[in-house]
């Protein structure tokens, strides 16, 4: 009997002859996978030549039993059974959410810290290389990036983002491509890139729709409701077997564009509510799921089908508490606008500005993601749409911060009100036993006062330890009294623990 790993990929590949079958991307090929405790619908797909797939990512362990279902009658009430084994060690499963927090099935901590990197599987191999290298240097464990490709030239300053990918999404040209008929070995391409990024114990934030294109291609806008459905369903068939994916409904998703040139906010581009409901519904999975606004827009609306909140705004820190207390989900920013020197301020953040908006969207109880815009004199391949080498001075802090957040018990604490003031230094506590705070700016003579006011607190004594945030060293440790307080310094982390 075959085996998989607990939250691996399992694979039944079935041939069928499919000369006189018409469109074989729109037969009918399903399964139901039951285990020992559930039974889950899966969608197969057609992957080219004679073969026909199902894939699974199993989260129990035990045998499990797979009946298909087809209008191929050669494929129809064919079986087939695996056992499923304990997951392997640092296979914690894929992403869960726990209340406001995110998690791994297995129970483990989750912290994410993202960046962007729109098309960087699109690019030459040695680009790519450099990428998953800058990826992992940095400790980037979430990447946002776009299933399909990007163009978008003039109008915006220097940058030029013009290339072909190395074959298209769709059988046919740009302009004319058929929507029903995918090309495998795009998909193939794709899901070789998520296999690099699931060894490195990255998640790839897949991004379904975007409006840039502008006619180059004419896939977006090409493609009407139906056919926008009929390429989800094949997606969620393939790649939702994978532990590492969420999905992002649209980057950008209210953006209008009226022809080539201009565009407005427009919230009827497409109807999201049905494809979050539909990739909910199909996704026997159940990884994350977003619809990512432009600022000037509006944030997505609650939903059921949306398991955490992704929005762009340069406020990491208020409307970051405002979302939380409104939605009772996990938020991520994941656009507070990107570190670089574009001409446009979405693009020309300083290191130092996009490290105090990361450390502010984690004190204010969220999740955040980076990004990098610089254009280089001999090189327009921006980091934020065609990955590559990072050169900013934000990643190796961002970097740290992770480090020092791991060493907290993040997902139970608050934010305290009594030490922050949303601007100059910002605490979260567990009761009163653990804290951690962030300072940015020197505030000479002021300090922090720790402890429990309702008790008496002589005595009361804490292990301090103190991070130079900005150089990223651990600058001291001692033991400090809830009367000695904490001096408010600039780029300063402290951690503190009960004795």
């Amino acid at each position: 009997m075959k085996t998989v790993e607990c939250w691996g990929i399992y694979e039944l590949s079935l041939t069928a002859d499919t000369s006189g079958m018409g469109n074989p991307f729109a037969q009918s090929f399903r399964a139901i996978v039951e285990g020992p405790g559930a039974a889950h619908r899966v969608d197969g797909f057609y992957s080219g030549g004679d073969v026909f797939k199902i894939r699974y990512m199993p989260c129990e362990e035990g045998v499990h039993k797979v009946s298909v279902k087809s209008d191929i009658s050669s494929l129809n009430d064919m079986t087939d059974e695996f056992t499923v084994l304990p997951p392997s060690k640092g296979n914690h499963g894929p992403a869960v959410v726990r209340g406001t927090r995110f998690g791994y099935a297995d129970g483990s901590r989750l912290f994410i810290a993202g960046t962007t990197a729109y098309v960087w599987h699109h690019r030459p191999a040695e680009v790519r290389d450099q990428s998953l290298k800058s990826f992992t240097k940095y400790g980037f464990n979430k990447i946002r990036m776009l299933f399909f490709p990007k163009h978008y030239t003039g109008g915006y300053g220097a940058i030029d983002i013009s290339y072909e990918p190395p074959c298209y999404p769709f059988e046919g040209k740009p302009g004319a491509f058929d929507f029903y008929k995918p090309n495998p070995t795009y998909f193939d391409e794709f899901e070789d890139r998520l296999r690099e990024l699931k060894t490195r114990d990255i998640f790839a934030d897949v991004i379904l729709f975007h409006p840039y294109d502008f006619g180059h291609w004419s896939i977006d806008s090409g493609m009407d409701e139906d056919g926008a459905l009929f390429y989800v369903k094949y997606l969620i068939a393939r790649i939702a077997c994978f532990s590492n994916v969420w999905w992002s409904l649209a980057n950008e998703y209210d953006i209008k564009m009226l022809d080539k040139e201009h565009m407005v906010v427009g919230w009827d581009v497409r109807d999201w509510d049905v494809i979050g409901e539909f990739i909910k519904a199909r996704d026997p999975s159940g990884h994350p799921i977003s619809c990512h606004n432009i600022p000037f827009g509006r944030i997505y609306p609650n939903r059921p089908w949306l398991s955490h909140v992704s929005y762009q705004h340069p406020d990491t820190y208020t409307l970051m508490g405002e979302l939380l207390s409104t939605y009772q989900k996990p938020v991520i920013n994941d656009e507070y606008q990107y570190e670089g020197n574009t001409q446009d301020d979405w693009g020309n953040t300083s290191g130092e500005t996009e490290l105090e908006r990361h450390w502010r969207s984690v004190m204010a109880g969220g999740y955040a993601t980076h990004g990098e815009a610089f254009i280089r004199s001999n090189n327009r391949d921006i980091f934020w749409a065609y990955g590559g080498d990072m050169i900013g001075k934000s990643p190796l802090r961002i970097a740290f911060l992770r480090k020092i957040v791991g060493k907290v018990p993040l997902d139970e604490m608050t934010r305290d009100y009594v030490n922050s003031d949303a601007q100059h230094y910002y605490s979260l506590r567990r009761g009163y036993d653990r804290y951690l705070i962030f300072m940015r700016d020197d505030l000479p003579g002021k300090k922090l006062w720790i402890g429990d006011w309702e008790k008496p607190r002589d005595g009361l004594r804490y292990v301090a330890a103190t991070y130079d945030v900005w150089n990223c060293k651990k600058v001291k440790e001692e033991v400090v009294t809830a009367k000695d307080g904490i001096p408010i310094t600039k780029w300063t982390a402290v951690i503190l623990k009960k004795l």
